[in-house]
C-alpha cells in the first residue's frame, strides 16, 4: 500500500511520517507541488531511502538514494536513460484511464489510476465510474487504484480485483490519526488478501 505526503506542510509530518513507515507503509510517495522534498529525504532517507518515492526529480532521487520515481512517463527518459548518480531508478506513473493504463510502456513499477471513489483531498473531483471495474488483462504495469481511498471503500475496490491501494486525502484529513487509520485500512487490506491471495501496493 502506497502513501501519498500532503500537498501542503503539516506541523508535525516528519513524526507522523516516520510513524506510517514504522506500521508498513510499502512505499511513501514523496510529493509538495510548489514546495520542496528535500526536508523530508534529510531525516527519512538514511533510513527508510528503499521504500520513499521522490515525484519529479531523478536526480533528487539519486543524490539521496531513493530507488524510485514517480511523474509523467515522457518527462522522466525513456527507459534507457533513468539512470542517476546511485544507477538505475524505477520510476512509476499516474493516468485517469484504462486506456492510458493500456498505452504505457512496459517495464514500469505500477501506475496510480485515479479517481476511483469521490476524491476526499479534491472536493468536487468526481469518481469516473468506468475505472473501478477492471477491465481484462494483461496491462503493461501493475495498476493501484487512487481518489476517494478510505476504510469505508478498500473493501470494494479490493472485491473488484484491485490488490492496491494508494492513500491521501483520507489519511491526511486528520493528521494526528495518520497513522490509526493506515493501520486500520491495512487490517482491511491484509484481512482480504490472505482470504483471496495475493498482496503488496
Amino acid at each position: 500500500m502506497a502513501v501519498i505526503t500532503s500537498p501542503g506542510d503539516i506541523p508535525g509530518e516528519l513524526e507522523w511520517l516516520e510513524g506510517l513507515l514504522e506500521a508498513g507503509v510499502e512505499k511513501l510517495h514523496l510529493r509538495k507541488p510548489g514546495g520542496t522534498v528535500e526536508g523530508l529525504l534529510e531525516r527519512l532517507a538514511p533510513r527508510w531511502a528503499s521504500r520513499l518515492v521522490v515525484h519529479g526529480s531523478v536526480g533528487l532521487a539519486a543524490r539521496y538514494g531513493v530507488p524510485q520515481v514517480h511523474g509523467a512517463v515522457g518527462m522522466l527518459g525513456a527507459p534507457d536513460q533513468r539512470e542517476g548518480d546511485a544507477g538505475r531508478v524505477a520510476v512509476s506513473t499516474s493516468v485517469h484511464s484504462w486506456e492510458e493504463e493500456k498505452r504505457l510502456p512496459a517495464g514500469l513499477a505500477y501506475a496510480f489510476i485515479s479517481p476511483l471513489f469521490d476524491s476526499i483531498s479534491k472536493p468536487g473531483y468526481k469518481a469516473a465510474s468506468d475505472l473501478l471495474t477492471m477491465p481484462p488483462g494483461p496491462f503493461p504495469c501493475r495498476p493501484v487504484g487512487m481518489g476517494g481511498v478510505s476504510a469505508d471503500t478498500v473493501g470494494l475496490m479490493m472485491a473488484r480485483g484491485w490488490t492496491g491501494a494508494a492513500l491521501l486525502g483520507w489519511i491526511w484529513e486528520e493528521p494526528k490519526e495518520a497513522v490509526r487509520r493506515f493501520e486500520q485500512i491495512k487490517k482491511i487490506i491484509d484481512g482480504q488478501a490472505e482470504r483471496v491471495g495475493g498482496g503488496g501496493i
